[in-house]
């Protein structure tokens, strides 16, 4: 046991690395057939970090393979377990199976479109704001930033064209939809983790690993990971 045990860490003290669930284009995913990885479960019971043997399945890509032709599509899952369906698939330094303490996360007022959330992950407060700021060579666009705050300290997590719409609402990028997809303490330092998706386009999906652990100086956390993928 202890030697399977040494085998699974071996594995997963890799690079830093990033799979989401899901289906993908041919060449999108990360991880490959049989690969052990750590799985993020986020149930109501809690959260935790599951070592998984993670299964890519060729299938038909609708949008483009040939009726006739090879498939190119991959569907990446693992079996069902007792946590239910994972929220992503990680690897890297300081990942590793154990209990996560999962952030609160409580959403503030909603202005121009542009939201903000305030993050408690044990006695640390933490802010996620998007803020624009008309800029001049975008015309009458803005220039936005979606920001992680604690306490004096602020770091940008991505930055991005914004334009008026038609409901005097602020579109960032092309239409896109960024977000938050888990908050809280994966590498288990007692700070913020974030796994976000900072998506400029409608049509793309940037899911990044940001962990506290790999920050540098005068940083909150640093982008370990992404899996960028398209939809149709």
């Amino acid at each position: 046991m202890a030697m399977l045990s040494l085998a699974v860490a071996a594995a997963l003290a890799t690079a830093p690395a990033l799979q989401m669930p899901g289906q993908f284009h041919g060449g999108e995913t990360v991880a490959r057939d049989g690969e052990r990885w750590l799985a993020l479960f986020d149930a109501a019971a809690g959260a935790r970090l599951r070592a998984v043997r993670v299964r890519v399945t060729p299938t038909r890509d609708a949008v483009l393979d040939a009726d006739d032709g090879p498939v190119t599509g991959r569907i990446v899952d693992t079996a069902s377990g007792p946590d239910g369906a994972a929220v992503a698939y990680v690897r890297g330094p300081g990942l590793r199976e154990r209990a996560v303490a999962r952030a609160t996360v409580v959403e503030g007022p909603v202005v121009n479109g542009l939201g903000t959330s305030r993050l408690r992950l044990g006695d640390r407060d933490y802010t996620l704001a998007t803020r624009c700021v008309p800029a001049a060579a975008i015309g009458d666009g803005y220039r936005c930033t979606i920001e992680l705050t604690q306490g004096d300290r602020r770091q940008t997590l991505a930055t991005m064209a914004g334009m008026r719409g038609e409901d005097d609402r602020i579109l960032l990028g092309d239409e896109a939809a960024p977000g938050l997809l888990f908050a809280g303490d994966l590498d288990g330092d007692g700070a913020l983790d974030l796994l976000f998706d900072v998506t400029d386009h409608y049509n793309l999906s940037a899911p990044t690993l940001f962990l506290s652990g790999a920050a540098g100086e005068g940083e909150l956390v640093r982008a370990v990971a992404e899996q960028r993928s398209t939809g149709c």
